[in-house]
């Protein structure tokens, strides 16, 4: 019992007429009657009677029909869903990204992604976390890809570098430090830090590398929030540089030590991936977007 067989019943169901039917599906009416006739000896029941010229539905026929009809609705649905997902102009693409890359360079980065006109149709999912959950969503395929930190030890994961964030360091306007431009993490040293999770390992070894103590105020899990905390005099922080930390009461400072932030395209070694999500990451490795994307410290 194939669907074709299937779709013959339900549109004779609807009809209740074997010559139109046969018509209209472009077949011999004897091909429609012996198909009717092998699903009928398959499920060892009588699905339709005949009145006159045409023909009706039997109880047993119309439970039948309406489970039938249900089936063929729904696979007609998940295919359309398959078709919408290779489709290469109008497909769905999973990201999931980390919460500094939230407020400028996804909306930048989208931007530029649609500004070509055979990829407006697509359609994005999104996910925000620090890299250890959007990971996790990575290799339970929930997220197609994740725009993150580089992780240890996730040998089914490849990190492709995608781009840098320059870091800078923040202070109350109300601290010492404020009176300055640049700043080095000698100085930075002499007070409480502020880190966001997902850049703690990243602060450790910077201060470990240059032999400075780390003194951590506390830990929070994304940038904003971080600058709230620096704005009543918390701690000191340094974080990827925003354009939204102008409205938070802090004084951006320069390193004197030049520091970036890497950021990664993070994707599962074995996923099969959509069209529209190899498309994306055709238009992510090829960095001519980078340019453009990263906002300067003012």
């Amino acid at each position: 019992m194939n669907i074709k067989n299937l779709e013959a019943f339900c549109r004779l169901a609807e009809l209740e007429h074997y010559g139109k039917t046969a018509d209209e599906l472009g077949i011999a009416q004897p091909t429609l009657s012996r198909t009717i006739k092998r699903i009928e000896e398959e499920l060892g029941v009588v699905l339709f009677r005949h009145h006159g010229r045409n023909i009706h539905l039997t109880k047993i026929g119309k439970i039948y029909y309406e489970s039938v009809q249900q089936g063929l609705e729904k696979i007609a649905a998940g295919t359309k869903s398959v078709r919408d997902l290779v489709d290469p102009y109008s497909g769905s693409i999973d990201l999931g990204f980390i919460f500094t890359l939230g407020p400028e360079i996804i909306p930048q980065l989208l931007q530029q992604f649609r500004s070509d006109s055979h990829r407006r149709n697509f359609k994005f999912k999104f996910w925000q976390g620090n890299s250890p959950r959007l990971i996790e969503n990575v290799k339970n395929e929930t997220c197609d890809f994740a725009l993150c930190s580089f992780l240890k030890d996730e040998p089914e994961i490849e990190f492709i570098h995608i781009l840098d964030q320059p870091l800078v360091a923040i202070v109350a306007n109300s601290n010492p430090l404020a009176s300055k431009e640049t700043v080095s993490l000698k100085e930075l040293s002499e007070y409480s830090m502020i880190l966001s999770l997902d850049k703690t390992y990243y602060m450790e070894k910077l201060f470990e590398k240059q032999q400075l103590p780390l003194k951590i105020s506390c830990r929070v899990e994304e940038d904003q929030a971080l600058a709230g905390l620096v704005s009543i005099d918390i701690g000191v922080a340094i974080l990827p540089f925003n354009n939204l930390l102008e409205f938070h009461d802090v004084k951006v400072l320069q390193l004197e030590e030049s520091q970036s932030r890497c950021v990664y395209l993070a994707k599962k070694k074995d996923a099969l991936l959509t069209s529209a999500a190899l498309e994306f990451e055709r238009f992510l490795t090829n960095k001519e977007f980078q340019e453009k994307l990263l906002p300067e410290p003012k």
